[in-house]
């Protein structure tokens, strides 16, 4: 009986997988041949013509502006020391400025030393900006490609790649699923995107300020706003968990009854939607934005604070992130809860945190 209702969800997914695709176009997706390189110059290391049968490659996509893909260089040079023996690393250059020099990309490369410690080429004519990242619809970098034996195995953001490389080099890596996962990701995307215009339609409304002749944007009444939205997801409940609807319901919700907050907020911690990163400070924003206007109940704030170690142990790459911030705005979520001692421990794990991050970078 157990693996019969298994098969049946999983062809009920595969189904809602062909149904959305069929609502727009992916030109680029797992399991697909991988497009050719067509990079103008290489800038460190040996050059890559072509992928070669039965290897495997492991493609970032970067740009010298790109602050978040510099930050993570220094952990896709470590992962590529660790795989060195059984995958090839390469960082490609795309969306890069118009008319920034190749000398500039080199020397900005050879100032990186060691943290930059992979074969980095510059794309040939935007092209594969265009043949990959675009038509691929992994519009933002830092993004990864892994390519094996001539196929796109994973589509994604480098801090999943140690996972996923993990899984293809120990052979128990499944493309079909991921295909599936990643499919229905850029279908909720996509979901999100036709109802945005309409959500805001629906709960803002237009007055005419006499003083300045001009109109004055005011939001409906939290009441109105929740009534818009559950006629919305009436038919499409899974809308109810994307982050425009979240940033409506919450805080309508905290305003009209914090114990269906309460439980909405836990609901959306346990959904998965299409966001690599879990929209755990987006909840924590709301009740700070909330917490001098209402009366919140302690289990509010100290919800708040659970969402803020939630979003530190899903952090692989916490110096860069916001690890520091997120310990203080736990600490004082704490306070409003009256809870001083649980307080003063988030206080010195910010400290704590800040001297040994400090010391790392120093290093």
């Amino acid at each position: 009986m157990k693996c019969k209702f298994q098969l049946f969800i999983l062809l009920c997914t595969i189904s809602f997988n062909i149904n959305a695709q069929s609502f727009f176009n992916i030109g680029l997706n797992i399991g697909d041949p991988a497009p050719p390189l067509r990079v103008k110059a290489w800038v460190k290391g040996k050059p890559i013509q072509k992928f070669e049968k039965g290897k495997i490659y492991v493609i970032d996509f970067w740009a010298t502006w790109c602050i978040p893909c510099m930050d993570l260089m220094p952990h896709f040079s470590k992962l590529a020391h660790k795989y060195q023996d059984k995958a090839t690393f390469l960082s490609i250059d795309i969306y890069e400025k118009e008319n920034i020099p190749i000398a500039k990309i080199k020397k900005l490369v050879h100032d990186m030393g060691n943290r930059m410690d992979v074969t980095v080429g510059v794309e040939e004519n935007k092209l594969m900006s265009k043949n990959w990242a675009d038509t691929s619809k992994a519009k933002g970098i830092p993004t990864i490609f892994i390519v094996n034996d001539g196929k796109i195995d994973w589509i994604g953001h480098p801090k999943y790649a140690d996972s996923v490389l993990t899984q293809i080099l120990n052979k128990t890596w499944k493309p079909g699923f991921a295909l599936i996962k990643r499919n229905d990701q850029l279908y909720l995307k996509h979901l999100e995107l036709m109802s945005a215009e309409e959500l805001t339609a629906k709960v803002y409304r237009y007055k005419i300020n006499m003083t300045g002749n001009t109109y004055d944007r005011v939001m409906i009444s939290p009441d109105s706003i929740l009534l818009v939205i559950n006629e919305m997801v009436k038919n499409v409940p899974s809308l109810k968990y994307l982050p425009i609807f979240v940033a409506f319901t919450f805080p309508a919700l905290l305003k009209t009854d914090p114990q269906k907050a309460y439980d909405f907020a836990r609901e959306v911690m346990a959904t998965h939607t299409y966001i690599d990163e879990p929209i755990y400070l987006s909840l924590v924003y709301f009740i700070e934005e909330n917490s001098d206007a209402l009366k919140l109940p302690e289990k509010i704030y100290r919800l708040g604070a659970e969402c803020c170690q939630a979003w530190i142990d899903s952090d692989p790459y916490p110096e860069f992130g916001l690890t520091l911030s997120s310990y203080k705005r736990m600490a004082n979520l704490y306070r409003h809860a009256g809870d001083l001692q649980k307080a003063a421990e988030a206080e010195q794990k910010a400290k704590d945190f800040s001297l040994t991050n400090q010391k790392l970078l120093n290093q």
